[in-house]
Formats: structure tokens, C-alpha cells, sequence
């Protein structure tokens, strides 16, 4: 491709990417609905966590694994441009994620009142899906603009219902349900894996997993399936490194138990070593919103060809995710022999 060219269209995406960003703006923060004119700039993974994985100022995405820039967003850029979501005023970020980022309390976890760990399981839960909700709604906003409000028209008809839309409300209401459990005086969720590493991974995440098969290759979900009632059971899982070690959490609320319980079941019957392993290639296989050290995701790309095959089908074709029962026959980038 000639250099002009090039300069073309890169020039055409920045302008598609800054007209996304001023159509995506919103006037009322989600959390508490009040006016805002400057939403606040929100990480998922806290700032002091990025750090532990950063390299020169700078992390990798999990689409590093792809040879190019996936949807106009770089591989690799500044901790201040990490996923970040403008969806919620500066007050409700200050007021409503202050015990998991605060360092001491990700320190001293398993010695917390069980209160104040329910807390910080709500705050990490609902960090998350403000980030896949902001994901979802700039899709929605894309969309819509290379349909020239098309889409949107549709919709307000009643003549469309989209699987963006769909999911944008399914994660509205996983967050207004996660504020009325931060009050609640029980324990709303299921812990399946917790533990600490002596080691420090170069892989950070704080995501939801919503699985479409088990581990026998048996599709328990449907994504297709465009209904209201067709709600997705998202699992969390947070891979936290921080001062020498990695704190790895898996964990869901208990009324979606009975929805997966099939992957439940297997993950159960796994020895702890392999639940890692399961882990890792679950993240490989489900999600985007991960950050790496931008050495050590060069070299996964450069060196692991299976892993990189996995990340990039996975990322195109649903049906492929049943590659999750092979899960042994990848590497385990969470083991400490593996951080290259």
C-alpha cells in the first residue's frame, strides 16, 4: 500500500474514531442518573494495578495478539488511554469503587470482615460491566452512523431489536442489581477460585466471562438466540498483579448458579493447577478487556502460534469457543515459568 494511501486512511479512521467518541457522549451519569456535562475518565483495571504490568509507561491489549489495530483502537498505548469508559459522574467514581482501589485492601483480602469483601466482589463486578456496557454502546453508535441513523430509527419504530441492544441492557441490569447487593447484609456470590501467587503475572484483567459451552464441548448458551429472556450468566473473573504477587479471583452471583451449573461441575472436578490453566484460555478464548506487558505480548505473538490462532478464530466465530475443552494443550501464561 503507497504512503498516501496509508495517510488516508488512517486519517479516515481517526475521524470515524473522534466522531464515535462526541456521538457516544452521555448527559447522565449510569450509576446515579444525575446531570453531568464531563463525565469521569474510569479505568477497569485500577491505575495502581496497570502499573504493575506496564513497561516504559505503556501496556498491550489483549488484541495485541492480532497483526493489526483492531477497530481503529492501537495495540499498545499510555495507561491513561487503557479501555478507559466515560460513563459515570466524578462523585459515584470516588464513592462507589474506593475499597477494591485501595491497595491495602487488595493486600489484606482474605483478611477483611466478610462484609467489606462482599463490597469489594460488587465494586470489581460492577467495574466490569460498565466497561462492557461502554463496549456494547460504541458498537451500538458505529453502527448506527455507518447505517446513517438507520439503526437508530428502527429501534425507536420498534422495528428492530439488535443483540447490542440486548446486551446493553442485560448489563444495566446486572449494574442496578450489583448497587442493591453492595446494601445488602448477605452474601450474593459464589466464589469457585481465590488464591494469591508468589509471583507477579504480566497479564492484568477484570472482566465478565459468559460461557457457550462446557468443558465436554456441549453448548449450554446460545448467543444467537436474540431474546429478552435469553439473559446471559456472566462469571468475573480479576487476575490483579501487584508488588510481587497476583491475586486471581473467579467468581458469579448465586442466582445464576443453576443457569451453568454444567461448567460449574467441571471446573469443580479440575485440580487446582488445571483451574488456572482453565482460566487462562478462558480469558484467551472470551475477552478483549485484558492488558499485558507490551514485551511479553510481542513475544506470545512472535513465539506461540497456537495461542495466537486461538485468540484470533475465537474472536470471529462463536462455535469455535467449544475449544475450550483442549484447554490443556495450550500454554499457561499464568504460571510463573511461562512469563517470558
Amino acid at each position: 500500500m503507497c504512503r498516501w494511501l496509508k495517510n488516508k486512511l488512517k486519517k479516515e479512521e481517526s475521524e470515524f474514531i473522534g466522531a464515535i467518541n462526541k456521538n457516544s457522549k452521555i448527559d447522565e451519569c449510569v450509576l446515579c442518573g444525575s446531570k453531568i456535562t464531563s463525565a469521569c475518565n474510569s479505568h477497569v483495571v485500577p491505575q495502581f494495578i496497570l502499573k504493575e504490568v506496564a513497561e516504559n509507561g505503556k501496556v498491550s491489549y489483549g488484541h495485541s495478539l492480532h497483526s493489526f489495530d483492531v477497530g481503529g483502537v492501537k495495540k499498545t498505548t499510555g495507561m491513561k488511554d487503557a479501555y478507559p469508559f466515560r460513563l459515570i459522574c466524578r462523585k459515584c467514581d470516588g464513592k462507589y469503587f474506593k475499597h477494591y482501589e485501595n491497595p491495602n485492601n487488595l493486600a489484606k483480602f482474605d483478611m477483611l470482615p466478610e462484609n467489606d469483601r462482599k463490597v469489594m466482589f460488587c465494586e470489581m463486578a460492577l467495574k466490569a460491566h460498565l466497561a462492557h456496557l461502554n463496549m456494547k454502546y460504541r458498537k451500538l453508535v458505529a453502527l448506527d452512523m455507518v447505517n446513517q441513523g438507520k439503526i437508530s430509527e428502527l429501534e425507536r419504530k420498534g422495528e428492530l431489536v439488535l443483540a447490542e441492544r440486548l446486551d446493553i441492557n442485560e448489563h444495566l441490569d446486572y449494574i442496578r442489581k450489583l448497587k442493591k447487593m453492595m446494601k445488602s447484609n448477605k452474601n450474593p456470590f459464589v466464589v469457585f477460585y481465590s488464591d494469591v501467587l508468589d509471583y507477579q503475572t504480566k497479564i492484568a484483567t477484570q472482566t465478565v466471562i459468559n460461557f457457550n459451552y462446557d468443558l465436554k464441548g456441549n453448548q449450554i448458551f446460545d448467543p444467537y438466540l436474540i431474546k429478552s429472556n435469553n439473559q446471559c450468566r456472566y462469571f468475573y473473573l480479576m487476575i490483579l498483579p501487584y508488588k510481587g504477587k497476583t491475586r486471581v479471583l473467579f467468581f458469579i452471583e448465586k442466582s445464576s448458579v443453576e443457569h451453568v451449573q454444567p461448567i460449574i461441575d467441571d471446573f469443580n472436578e479440575l485440580s487446582k493447577e488445571d483451574k488456572l490453566h482453565f482460566l487462562f484460555v478462558s480469558l484467551i478464548i472470551h475477552d478483549q478487556q485484558f492488558y499485558m506487558t507490551p514485551s511479553f505480548a510481542k513475544a506470545i505473538f512472535k513465539k506461540d502460534k497456537a495461542l495466537v490462532k486461538l485468540y484470533t478464530k475465537t474472536d470471529k466465530s462463536i462455535s469455535y469457543q467449544s475449544e475450550l475443552k483442549n484447554f490443556r494443550k495450550y500454554n499457561n501464561y499464568l504460571l510463573k515459568e511461562y512469563n517470558l
